[in-house]
Formats: C-alpha cells, sequence, structure tokens
C-alpha cells in the first residue's frame, strides 16, 4: 500500500511538472532600453517552452538588418511554486542599426506552436542622441609603422579597425618595398552583448625596405556597412646599414662558409 502510494505520488508531481512546463508558452521580445544611432544593436524573440515553426519576422522599418536571424536553443532548470524543472528556449536573434534620432518600434514577431499563431509584443526603443561617443567607442581605421629602419630590414605596417565590422580590406602598393607577408588578421579585445562587434581588428603586413630614403606609404581602404574609411598616408624613414648589421652579416656568412 506504501509503495503504491509512493507511486502515484511521483505520477502526480510528474504530471504537475509536464503540465506547468506546456502550459507556460511565452514569446517575448528582449531589447536594450536605449540605443544609440549609427551602433549595432542585438534584439532576440524568446520562445518558451514550445517547438516553434514558420517563425515571421516583423518588417524593421527605419533599421538595417546587421545579421540575422540567428537561431539558438538552450535550457534551464527553474523553481516555481514548488514544482521545478527544466525549461527550454528558442532564441531568434537579430544584429539592427538604425540613423533615427528619436525612437524606433519594434513590431511584433509570429511563431506557430501546435499549428496555433502566436506573437510576440511591440515594442519602442528610445534612442540615446544626448550622449556623445566617447573616443573609446568611436569607429576609426588608422596605420602604424616605425618610424625608421635600416635598408634590407625586414618591418610591418599594421592597420587597426576600431569598434566595427569591416569589409574588402584594400592593401595599398609600397614602392621601393619587397612585400613579404600578409595580412595577417587578428580580432583583439571582447565583444559587447549588445553589439557583437570586435573592440579592434588588426590587418598586418611584413615589408622589406630596398632603398634608402623615405618610403612613402599610400591610404589603405575599407568599407564598414557601405562608407569606405582610408586610413592616412604614412612615411618611413630607411636608414643605411649600421656597423653593427654590417658585423652581424659578416659573423653569420663566416659561420656559413667556415668549412669550406
Amino acid at each position: 500500500m506504501i509503495r503504491q502510494m509512493k507511486f502515484i505520488m511521483c505520477i502526480v508531481f510528474l504530471v504537475s511538472f509536464v503540465a506547468y512546463g506546456k502550459n507556460d508558452v511565452r514569446f517575448e521580445l528582449i531589447t536594450p532600453e536605449k540605443v544609440y544611432p549609427d551602433r549595432e544593436f542585438t534584439i532576440i524573440f524568446r520562445l518558451k517552452n514550445a517547438e516553434g515553426q514558420d517563425f515571421r519576422a516583423p518588417e524593421f522599418k527605419n533599421c538595417q538588418v546587421v545579421k540575422g536571424p540567428g537561431v539558438s536553443r538552450s535550457s534551464q532548470y527553474l523553481m516555481d511554486r514548488g514544482v521545478g524543472g527544466f525549461f527550454n528556449y528558442t532564441d531568434y536573434t537579430y544584429i539592427l542599426k538604425t540613423d533615427q534620432r528619436k525612437k524606433i518600434k519594434i513590431g511584433s514577431a509570429s511563431v506557430r506552436v501546435n499549428g496555433k499563431l502566436i506573437k510576440s509584443a511591440s515594442h519602442d526603443i528610445l534612442l540615446d542622441r544626448g550622449v556623445e561617443q566617447s573616443s573609446s567607442d568611436r569607429i576609426t581605421f588608422s596605420g602604424i609603422v616605425p618610424e625608421k629602419v635600416e635598408v634590407g630590414e625586414a618591418f610591418k605596417i599594421v592597420y587597426v579597425l576600431k569598434n566595427a565590422r569591416g569589409e574588402n580590406f584594400n592593401l595599398p602598393i609600397v614602392q621601393d618595398c619587397e612585400f613579404l607577408y600578409g595580412p595577417e588578421v587578428s580580432l583583439n579585445g571582447g565583444f559587447s552583448f549588445w553589439g557583437l562587434t570586435p573592440v579592434e581588428t588588426s590587418y598586418t603586413l611584413v615589408m622589406r625596405a630596398k632603398k634608402i630614403g623615405i618610403i612613402k606609404i599610400p591610404s589603405a581602404t575599407i568599407n564598414v556597412n557601405g562608407k569606405v574609411l582610408k586610413t592616412k598616408k604614412m612615411k618611413v624613414k630607411i636608414l643605411p646599414e649600421s656597423e653593427k648589421t654590417r658585423e652581424k652579416k659578416f659573423n653569420a656568412a663566416q659561420r656559413k662558409y667556415q668549412s669550406i
């Protein structure tokens, strides 16, 4: 009898857990409270505790879709009124950008659950135009070169794009230099949750100077959201070989041919 009662109690618990999970179907819109004009931001349409089909996003008026929808699924264990269980999530994620100056409206998305159409709420997002971007947040594209190198010496040209995604990076043609390697692309810094934008992207070239004098390095270009950014022109002073460099070369040649 006791075993039968335990079994019945277990069944009641499982039924209440499953019923709770099934009844708690939600379709929500998650957005930041404020966004900045001309800055990327992320919105998420989240379906809870259901398998969705035929997801339909709203028309994003006054917004550019940078990326999306990205679909991801996850689960989480939660307690509610003494009942616990795993709750499933399906996220439909978009990265957007706007040039508006007051507010934008994100309309309702829809998805079908067991043949029934459910919709998310719509939401207005305020645009913060009173706060200027700090220098750490501003989009910049710049070049870095050494002030001077010796003739025949390899050196690096590094182009750095900050706070944006770049496309179609265009290499400059540098006269009186031998191209050795590149561009090597590296992402530095963290990623913002709302923007998912790398803090810094570096494009590194390795060159070798072929003659003494001043080498002029033309502008490099990159496309950021349809806009072409240019670096400033740069110069590198190429010096004659130093006594120390000539001595190193002589010693290296001696070691190489000492058996002759």
